[in-house]
């Protein structure tokens, strides 16, 4: 678990927008994030799984919707979610940093 608190990773990457849709393409409001029971509640993924050696820092932490992140639980480096396939690419010149591309 990120010790990363949600609206505050929320600020630094959607800074004062209410909605966004994560890269799977489920809305998720800023206004539901820390309530579960919201249909539209954000959470905090890392791309490279602890778990799978990935780090606990922003470039590996990325905010989707609870449903993305339970379907893409700890798979890594191919996933699938809302019925689409991703993958995860390692930024160039960086050892912890990733981005999600779609297949």
């Amino acid at each position: 678990m990120s010790k990363l608190n949600i609206l505050d990773v929320w600020n630094i990457m959607y800074g004062s927008s209410q909605e966004v849709y994560d890269y799977a393409g489920r809305l998720m409001k800023k206004s539901a994030c820390g309530n579960p029971n919201s249909r539209f509640h954000p959470t905090l993924d890392h791309i490279r799984p602890l778990s799978k050696g990935g780090a606990n820092v922003l470039d590996n932490i990325v905010i989707c919707h609870r449903d993305t992140n339970e379907e893409k639980a700890d798979c890594f480096p191919h996933w699938k979610a809302n019925g689409r396939r991703f993958h995860a690419v390692r930024v160039k010149g960086s050892r912890v940093e990733y981005e999600i591309v779609k297949d």
